[in-house]
């Protein structure tokens, strides 16, 4: 299945592309006595039955369900609201590499985790937003994996079967920010917020269920800026495989429903480039998966932005 959430009337709805349409998932749901509690995708994942009902209506869409043309979808993130972000650190052989002058090309001996806020998230098409703090911003494409049952204590053998599916994800980060560049302390490092800032995760286009895809580790990612190739591997390239991650994860915390797992970038960031490439306003920056699809996002400056109550 091919799931995603698309945006109708101003309201962001959960939907399944079938052929060359999308159909709305809440109201095929809706002629099927289920009532999801909001239109988005993470209820329908929280369904102990979602693959089963997405595979009813995938093989015959209820007629009472509004149907578009695939090319007029307005994709959002696939799950714009899940529980955790959570971003594996050096977990690619090329990057590690990469980092060398700084890390000493030591690789992890444990899966390294970061995190985003949830709040980064936006959609496929979405400006990444360019804050004032930052004159370092970097661009990473990712598998993102996004988890389709609670889980806890999972074993690398059954890690995938609690995986929904697979999207592309740019783990846009201020380099200067979460590498605290303002300090002199080498111990004092702020990963969260430097990841953290509003549409540092750009997501999407959609979610793709594990038995539409090839086999993982054939997957190829790559990443242009302004039509220049920056990113070019696959998921070969990981230093801890997806299930490990997913196990190793699983062993610290309860895994919900919609939770995102960015699994790792390969060589090729802006800020190991010889000299340092970042983004600037205006930038067009293209992150492909293959067999998944592409994120196409314009770097803006942010502008306009007051906090409530001013």
């Amino acid at each position: 299945m091919r799931l995603g959430t698309h945006r109708v009337d101003g309201e962001d709805r959960a939907c399944l592309v079938v052929g060359d349409e999308i159909v709305d998932l809440p109201d095929a749901l809706r002629s099927l006595g289920i009532i999801l509690p909001r239109a988005g995708l993470r209820p329908f994942l929280e369904l102990p039955d979602w693959r089963g009902l997405g595979a009813q209506v995938a093989a015959g869409p209820p007629d009472e369900a509004r149907r578009w043309p695939l090319d007029s979808a307005d994709f959002r993130p696939p799950v714009p609201d899940p529980s955790k972000v959570l971003v594996a650190g050096a977990n690619t052989r090329s990057h590690i590499e990469e980092a060398r002058p700084l890390t000493g090309a030591a690789a992890p001996n444990r899966p390294m985790f970061l995190a985003k806020a949830s709040t980064a998230i936006c959609g496929p098409r979405d400006p990444i937003v360019k804050p004032p703090e930052t004159s370092k911003l970097d661009y990473e494409v990712e598998v993102g994996v996004v988890i389709g049952r609670p889980a806890r204590r999972l074993t690398v053998e059954n890690a995938l079967d609690s995986v929904a599916g697979c999207m592309v994800v740019n783990d846009v980060s201020a380099r200067d920010i979460q590498l605290a560049d303002y300090e002199d302390n080498p111990f004092y490092r702020t990963h969260f917020l430097g990841k953290s800032f509003d549409s540092f995760c750009p997501s999407g286009p959609v979610l793709v269920t594990l038995d539409e895809l090839p086999a993982l580790a054939d997957l190829r990612l790559r990443t242009w800026v302004n039509g220049e190739v920056r990113q070019d591997s696959t998921v070969a390239d990981l230093w801890f495989p997806i299930p490990v991650l997913v196990s190793f994860l699983s062993s610290v915390m309860t895994l919900l429903p919609g939770d995102v797992i960015c699994t790792g970038s390969p060589a090729g960031v802006a800020y190991f480039r010889q000299p340092p490439a970042f983004l600037k306003e205006g930038d067009i920056v293209i992150c492909e998966v293959t067999s998944i699809g592409r994120l196409e996002n314009r770097v803006v400056a942010e502008t306009g932005i007051q906090s409530a109550g001013r």
